[in-house]
């Protein structure tokens, strides 16, 4: 039989309200945050599928980072200099603004610096040559001086970036939402969305609700929803136990980006590999590959030399979302109902920005 809701119920915990965000990450909880504060006697209710956000805004490896030379050649080949400089600008200015938003305090934020590693020496000598190339644009468009240089790190070339940081993301997800939620923004956790319509919200129970106005923030998850440019990919990550003495001190990156690690404390993070097996991870399903466990594992012996007998402590997978170009969609994709979308593994970096920029071109 039908659930039959209370008065009360309909009258104010069902009440329709002027705005429903879907998604809970990043995006999801920055939208609430601005709407708020550009709308604050509007009605905001946001809602998510999990017990907290699960896709890739408390699974990520909490890089705060604008990219490393190789990836930025890599994106040079497929997308071209405007675009790709463009990109480290949106990057570089999101981060700021999640910063001054926030707090560095908030979230842990420590501007450790960034090395990438190489192992192939010609890979090496071809990205080092553009460093001077990369520091006059970045100078001309960011105002920063000297942002990469050559370094050594453990006996490896390395191509150091002094303004790359480290976050702790579950930090940040608690601060944005204890944020909203202060200024009356409602939400409803386990709550999974089956159909968006404007001005139509149904969940998999059944149950309808009739927003003004919907935004869809669910980045990887968004094809199940509405139909945009933007493919699901998935990202492994493990974290190691305390291993004494470990070496590597900050955040790292190596093969355009594809495998990235960092301390914590003691303890080692490694994550990626996602170009081991692309295709089996173009998916919104949770679950570990095991041949990019293999492949990593054989990394953290091989090329990061760690002592014999760590052990991982924990490990996980985070769904992002990618599109062709690495440019992010936000769109309104019918009258009132609109989607922000495919982050492409920067979300820490563009998440607020999006939002901000989204919020800006909802209409009272």
């Amino acid at each position: 039989m039908e659930k039959q809701h209370s008065f009360w119920e309909r009258e104010e915990w069902l009440k329709p309200p002027d705005l429903m965000i879907i998604g809970g990450g990043i995006v999801g909880a920055s939208t609430a945050i601005f709407y708020k504060k550009r709308f604050p006697k509007h009605d905001v209710i946001l809602v998510d599928k999990g017990i907290a956000p699960e896709g890739a805004s408390t699974r990520n490896a909490g890089f705060a980072c604008i990219g490393s030379v190789s990836e930025h050649l890599a994106d040079l080949a497929v997308s071209g200099g405007e675009t790709v400089f463009s990109r480290i600008v949106r990057r570089w200015n999101g981060l700021q603004l999640l910063r001054e938003t926030c707090g560095d305090e908030v979230m842990d934020y420590q501007n450790t610096g960034g090395y990438e590693i190489f192992t192939d020496e010609k890979i090496y000598e071809t990205c080092a040559g553009k460093i001077p190339w990369f520091n006059q644009k970045l100078k001309e468009r960011l105002g920063l001086e000297d942002v990469y240089s050559e370094r050594e790190y453990e006996g490896y070339p390395a191509i150091f970036n002094r303004v790359e940081g480290a976050i702790n993301s579950g930090k940040l997800m608690r601060f944005l939402h204890e944020r909203f939620t202060e200024s009356g923004v409602r939400t409803w956790w386990n709550s999974r969305v089956e159909r968006v319509e404007p001005g139509s919200v149904m969940f998999e129970n059944g149950f309808q609700i009739n927003p003004k106005k919907t935004v869809i923030a669910v980045n990887g998850f968004v094809q199940r929803l509405v139909n945009l440019p933007v493919k699901p990919a998935r990202g492994f990550v493990f974290v190691t136990k305390p291993i004494p003495g470990l070496k590597w001190k900050g955040t790292f990156h190596f093969d355009e980006g594809y495998v990235y690690f960092r301390n914590i404390g003691e303890r080692l993070l490694l994550g990626g590999g996602r170009n081991v097996a692309k295709e089996e991870e173009t998916t919104d399903q949770f679950g570990t590959n095991q041949k990019i466990k293999e492949y990593l594992t054989r990394f953290a012996n091989v090329t990061l030399n760690l002592p014999e007998k760590w052990e991982i402590d924990v490990e996980w997978s985070g769904i992002m979302g990618m599109t062709d170009n690495k440019e992010p969609v936000l769109q309104e994709v019918k009258p009132g109902l609109w989607a922000a979308a495919g982050l492409s593994g920067m979300g820490i970096a563009i998440g607020m920005q999006l939002a901000k920029e989204l919020v800006s071109k909802l209409e009272d």
